[in-house]
């Protein structure tokens, strides 16, 4: 009878481990999922660097990911994968002095702040929601110049190829559109100030002795995209006054119906009567 009086305590013992274990686990993770943002999205890339009389437009698609850090600021991931083209005109003619193309994959990591959050409150019923991004990076990317034939060389033969990876910092905003409190249509505008000179393919050029010559400045780039932004899981001060304007609302209803109430009034002691005998 004992041992089996054993094995029942055993058991239980491991049940109850394991639920406090799976309980644990749970809550772990809805923590992780509360204020948790997804932003597929799509858009274009507009190259500023050596090679830019024209063409300088191209796609670039992605996905960001957000999570709260207080009401008004989020940690940021957002990675993103695209192409770069540009061409550069000769002076006086409109000739191809040369061109490039590029495949890049642009990794980032930051913060967005929104400042309506900050002034009024996380309020879901807003109907839109600037924000601003800051974010430091790596690009990994491969280029290709091409000639254009206008130095005399032959037309869309290969001048240079570059892979390498390089460090950037983007600034920019973006606005969310809120169909519900889960789902908002998103655009965002960010530039990238990228640390190297060769996302084109050309850092130096040769004048006609031959001598090589260092172009000026850093490569720089802008995104603009559309995407769809989706709360997987309400934030952790979806139900405060604070930040919520729902809630705000109803607390301050029952406030009011508080103070326009009429007051309880304690009734008075009755007077008793004496008798004389």
């Amino acid at each position: 009878m004992q041992q089996y009086l054993k094995k029942a305590l055993f058991a239980s013992i491991i049940l109850l481990l394991t639920t406090s274990v799976s309980s644990q686990y749970r809550q772990k993770r809805n923590k992780f999922f509360e204020g948790l943002k997804v932003q597929p999205k799509a858009g274009i890339n507009m190259f500023y660097g050596d090679l830019v009389s024209e063409s300088r437009t191209n796609y670039i698609f992605g996905v960001a990911a957000e999570k709260e850090l207080m009401p008004y600021l989020n940690a940021r991931v957002d990675i993103n994968y695209g192409s770069m083209k540009g061409t550069q005109l000769l002076d006086g003619v409109e000739l191809p002095y040369a061109y490039f193309n590029n495949n890049f994959i642009h990794f980032n990591a930051g913060a967005s702040f929104r400042p309506l959050d900050l002034a009024y409150g996380l309020f879901k019923q807003r109907l839109f929601n600037p924000y601003v991004v800051g974010q430091f990076g790596m690009i990994q990317y491969n280029a290709t110049e091409y000639y254009g034939g206008g130095g005399g060389e032959e037309p869309g033969s290969i001048w240079r190829e570059v892979g390498e990876v390089a460090p950037t910092f983007s600034m920019g905003g973006g606005v969310n559109f809120y169909f519900t409190s889960h789902i908002a249509f998103s655009a965002e505008f960010i530039g990238t100030y990228a640390f190297s000179d060769r996302l084109d393919g050309h850092d130096v050029w040769y004048d006609s002795e031959n001598n090589t010559i260092e172009t000026d400045g850093n490569d720089f780039f802008y995104v603009a995209t559309l995407g769809v932004t989706y709360l997987i899981n309400d934030s952790q001060w979806k139900n405060s006054p604070k930040y919520n304007r729902k809630a705000y609302l109803r607390t301050r209803s029952l406030y009011k119906k508080g103070s326009n109430s009429k007051k309880y009034k304690r009734p008075s002691k009755r007077k008793t009567k004496r008798y004389r005998r």
